[in-house]
């Protein structure tokens, strides 16, 4: 049978997905595989690019010829290992983890159609091909190691491969046994913990396609008991949480969703401390989801990165897309942003270290980021494994292992086989900045305030006197040195800023002329406020004149005070006082209602948003579907005619499950004294779980005062009398290079211009 590939419009995507099933399922029934994605991964299939061994030659091996014959930057192919060149027939390739000996010496394992191959690669350039362990035929293997035992699975069959590596240094791997417990044979993913040398599969034939706990205590008969079962799981990372009231607990980020991952794909958060009663901490949707497919923490365990499989081909994104969630608090996780190769293809598997982000996106290969800005990260290498086209298709790199101590980094490829790469980049000079802290949003137009950022060297030197903010305000740019702290830190203090918001950015550069900006484009924004003064507020303990309106089968707006029945209602009001609008507040059935078959609105008094005013509130949302049902949302609308027209100013689909904060500003030519604010949630699906709540609403008008003119002259006490204090402090911070005295550009160089603005500004006296 000869599948064809049809180019699709996003338009047309949601058709394609109803007719979709009819191929799958020709292709499920004759390879097994029953998750979403996986067929698609078939339609795409090429077959396998044969090949000899390439070693590298030393002496051929120049900057000019580092990917011998692929698209790259910062990386050098060291050496590859075509499928044909392991014993066993392989059309297809797919996974990849490494091991590193107790001598140091270093193996690659690759997933392979018929098993796993295992290469020595201590020589990177030189690899030796140490065997191959015979497994199912299936296009997904999986493998992790714990100890010297790798475990394998696939979902042709066989439970869990054991594979001995103890005697790999004598150039033997040997498969302990296929081992089958408890109903298991198939699954598609294995996730380890190294942390506690604890074992999972997940996407398995049991469970729900959960993640399931292994028994060790005989390794060589690792025996899935218990765990979350609560919905499929795709993959995970398992890790001992530090810090916090989850210190010590085992901590699962979770790529799942029903349906085999499909529906209400996202993230959950879940502790699985003890497998036999886990507990679900969160539940995040994000926007514009496909199929959630993999997840890695940043390494200061800040931030979660997600692979999504399918959102491009889907045509919701046009670029490949990996999201950045906050997870400083497991249990209160928030989506913050996105970031992207610029390449049209699909994200795959990425994972992290040292800061830095290596990212396996199918046809575009590895892509190596510099995480020092986790939210922000900067790409600084690439190795496209598939040199013929960028597009969302299912061909090249499938993963990346970064973690060998010598830093070689292996990508397994789906067509070409196993890729050994010495990622220079990683060595080449490169200055690093990350906020300390955080980045301040609202600056005092009198000034104050700081902020601190971290400045670091890659094989190189930062010279301090490059370190600067520049300060874009209605006034113009000003540049602002930084403070050297002494300990690689630079802290910039805010001066006086115009009224009508500022920009800001920080600049620093080696001393071999390496440069870099935070943000890595563009600049932080912030509000240049006085004072915030209160218009209107409502803490809802009493009833100031809001409307309910319902036209729901269930579950309707009502205030009063949280009944904490579960199902993801809030537990408590957002500010403490008590009472707060919340939908289906009802503890009836053990909690289990919520708004059902139609929609329900809140609709404020009359308001007076006229001369430039904010609308802020606390809002709740548990959407267990992330909007991707029938338009399922919380939405907010404003009108200036007393209700006669409704504008739609936000859309809340990403569930949230706690308490968020947010502000509209109302333009000053559209506000009236005669404005309302309507508040409407949505569910018309019954199999929908959707939850809400509203708490400290207010309207706040924005006070800013331009600040008074600086008296850049007067720098010792008494402040506001010039005499000869100031000059001498002005003569000191000059012959000390002291920020005080860098009145004039060009600043950071100290010189008559200075001497000048100084004069002048002392003969003009203070104002």
């Amino acid at each position: 049978m000869i599948l064809h590939r049809t180019t699709v419009s996003p338009a047309s995507s949601v058709s394609v997905l109803r007719v979709a099933p009819v191929l799958g399922a020709m292709l499920i029934a004759a390879t097994g595989s029953a998750h979403d994605e996986d067929w698609r991964k078939l339609v795409d299939r090429i077959g396998a690019i044969e090949g000899p061994i390439f070693r590298l030659d030393p002496e051929h091996a120049g900057p000019s010829n580092r990917g011998q014959g692929f698209d790259s930057v910062g990386i050098t192919l060291l050496s590859q290992i075509p499928l044909n060149q392991f014993a066993g027939n392989h059309n297809f390739g797919n996974d990849c983890w490494g091991y590193t000996a107790p001598s140091g010496r270093e193996y690659a394992i690759m997933g392979l159609e018929r098993g796993f191959g295992f290469v020595e690669i201590t020589n990177p350039a030189d690899p030796a091909i140490v065997g191959v362990i015979s497994g199912p035929q299936s296009d997904w293997h999986d493998v992790k190691v714990i100890g010297s035992y790798a475990y394998g699975v696939s979902e042709g069959g066989a439970g869990i491969q054991v594979m001995d590596m103890s005697q790999i240094d004598s150039g033997t791997v040997t498969l302990v046994r296929n081992w089958q417990a408890n109903g298991h044979s198939t699954t598609h993913n294995i996730v380890s913990n190294p942390e506690r040398g604890t074992l999972f599969i997940c996407g398995a034939n049991i469970g729900n396609g959960g993640l399931i706990r292994c028994d060790l205590s005989d390794p060589t008969r690792p025996t899935p008991f218990a765990g979350w079962t609560d919905m499929y799981v795709h993959d995970a990372q398992v890790v001992t949480w530090q810090g916090g009231p989850l210190d010590g607990r085992e901590i699962a980020f979770c790529a799942s969703g029903l349906d085999g991952g499909i529906t209400q794909t996202g993230l959950r958060i879940v502790d699985i401390t003890n497998p036999s009663s886990p507990q679900t901490l969160a539940t995040l949707f994000y926007p514009s989801a496909g199929y959630s497919h993999q997840v890695w923490l940043s390494t200061d365990r800040k931030f979660l990165y997600l692979n999504d499989e399918l959102d491009e081909q889907f045509g919701q994104v046009s670029t490949t897309t990996t999201r950045v969630i906050n997870v400083e608090d497991p249990s209160n996780p928030f989506f913050v942003g996105t970031f992207s190769s610029g390449r049209p293809s699909i994200d795959h598997n990425l994972y992290t270290r040292d800061g830095l982000i290596f990212q396996a996106n199918y046809r575009s290969g590895l892509r190596i980021f510099d995480g020092s800005d986790p939210i922000n990260p900067v790409e600084i290498a690439y190795f496209d494994t598939f040199p013929t086209s960028d597009s969302a298709n299912f061909n090249g790199a499938w993963s990346v292992y970064p973690y060998f101590d010598s830093g070689t980094v292996i990508v397994s490829d789906i067509e070409r086989g196993l890729f050994v790469l010495g990622v220079d980049a990683i060595d080449e000079p490169r200055v690093l900045l990350s906020p300390v802290g955080s980045v301040p949003s609202v600056l005092d137009p009198q000034g104050g305030g700081s902020l601190t950022v971290s400045v670091s060297g890659v094989n190189t030197s930062v010279d301090p006197a490059s370190v600067e903010m520049l300060l874009t305000d209605a006034n113009g740019d000003r540049v602002i040195p930084g403070v050297d702290q002494g300990n690689g830190e630079f802290t910039f203090a805010f001066p006086t800023v115009a009224c009508g918001g500022a920009s800001f950015s920080i600049n620093a550069a080696s001393t071999d002329g390496q440069t870099a900006r935070l943000p890595a484009s563009g600049a932080f924004d912030a509000e240049v406020i006085s004072d915030l003064l209160v218009d209107f507020s409502d803490n809802f303990q009493s009833n100031l004149g809001w409307s309910i309106d319902a036209s729901v089968g269930d579950g309707a707006w009502e205030r009063g005070v949280p009944v904490n029945a579960g199902r993801g209602d809030p537990p408590s009001d957002f500010d403490g006082s008590g009472r707060c609008f919340l939908t289906d507040n009802s503890a009836a059935n053990g909690g289990n209602s919520d708004v059902d078959d139609g929609d329900t609105s809140i609709t404020s008094p009359v308001l007076d948003l006229s001369g430039g005013v904010r609308v802020e509130y606390a809002y709740w949302l548990n959407d267990t579907a992330g909007g991707a049902l029938n338009n399922d949302a919380l939405t907010v609308e404003v009108s200036f005619n007393n209700g006669a027209t409704w504008s739609e100013v936000r859309r809340y689909e990403t569930a949230q499950g706690a308490w968020r904060e947010d502000a509209i500003a109302i333009d000053p030519a559209q506000g009236t004294a005669t404005s309302r604010v309507r508040f409407t949630v949505s569910d018309f699906d019954p199999q929908n779980v959707v939850e809400a709540g509203l708490d400290a609403f207010r309207v706040t008008r924005v006070v800013c005062d331009d600040p008074q003119p600086e008296c850049i002259a007067d720098l010792a006490a008494p402040f506001g009398v010039l005499d000869l204090g100031d000059v001498n402090a002005f003569v000191a911070g000059f012959i000390n290079q002291s920020p005080v005295s860098d009145l004039a550009t060009p600043f950071g160089v100290f010189d008559l211009a200075d001497i000048g603005a100084f004069t002048q500004a002392f003969a003009a006296g203070c104002p």
